[in-house]
């Protein structure tokens, strides 16, 4: 047993020698003397060495995001920036969608062929405040209905995104009309509820979301003033009873309060 000792002893501490010629000259270059010991604190130091960089390196870096679960990426400030850009972008898209199938129905509300925008008149029986054949009457020659007489807590922001103002009043006030006009939309969606939209002459398209109910059907013809909703807290995007209002023309955003007096 002693012996046994003695030789395990003997073999940790034996030295050897690692000799490194030349493969033409067989000259000897390099002569390094090495220990059992030895070979294996240097593993142990080379494999402590690298989990140390691999460690830092993933929570210095932006690695740290492709590990699963090491970090939340909603907290991402690039994620953040990108995920409000592609929101953005979502709503600029609805608005275009509401736009162009705005322009479908207006041409064709209820399935019958309507030669020009003249369609609008013959859904009013020809007494619309404004002109539908002149095309390019300036936004301050119309008088627009104020779609809810109330209170303005949220004011139009183009560069935040905010295409519209959003209108405080009370509770059941019914949500009017601005111009004569046909129903392009009349549906519901996770972010802006209850939403209609009416298609008018001239490229103008007005919208009212977060509505409690819907009055209206798309393909109706509504006039000027006409209650074509009610006031609510309908979609995800609202917070309290209000109405969002949003004035596009020739799918550019208006600002509302340029050319509707709230109070009337």
């Amino acid at each position: 047993m002693a012996e046994l000792t003695e030789k395990s002893s003997v073999n940790r501490t034996d030295r050897y020698r690692v000799v490194v010629y030349d493969d033409d000259t067989l000259a000897e270059l390099r002569t390094t003397k090495v220990t059992k010991s030895g070979i294996l604190i240097g593993l142990i130091l080379f494999f402590l060495t690298s989990s140390l960089l691999t460690a830092l390196l993933i929570s210095y870096t932006p690695l740290r995001y492709l590990v699963p679960g090491y970090a939340d990426i909603t907290n991402n400030r690039t994620y953040m920036e990108i995920s409000s850009k592609i929101t953005a972008l979502e709503e600029e898209l609805d608005a275009q969608r509401t736009y162009t199938n705005g322009l479908k129905n207006m041409l064709n509300p209820t399935g019958a062929k309507i030669s020009d925008l003249s369609g609008l008149e013959k859904a009013s029986g020809g007494k619309m405040d404004n002109d539908p054949t002149a095309l390019n009457i300036p936004l301050d020659h119309y008088y627009f209905y104020s779609p809810l007489n109330g209170t303005v807590s949220s004011q139009f922001d183009q560069e935040r995104k905010h295409f519209g103002i959003d209108i405080v009043a009370e509770k059941d006030s019914p949500i009017k009309c601005i111009l004569d006009g046909v129903v392009i939309n009349a549906d519901w969606s996770a972010k802006t509820g209850n939403t209609i939209s009416v298609q008018h002459d001239n490229d103008i398209i007005s919208v009212y979301k977060h509505n409690s109910k819907l009055l209206k059907n798309i393909g109706e013809k509504v006039q000027a003033g006409e209650a074509i909703a009610i006031i609510g807290n309908t979609g995800l995007h609202s917070s309290g009873p209000h109405v969002h209002f949003e004035l596009w023309q020739k799918g550019q955003p208006i600002n509302p309060l340029k050319y509707i007096d709230l109070t009337k």
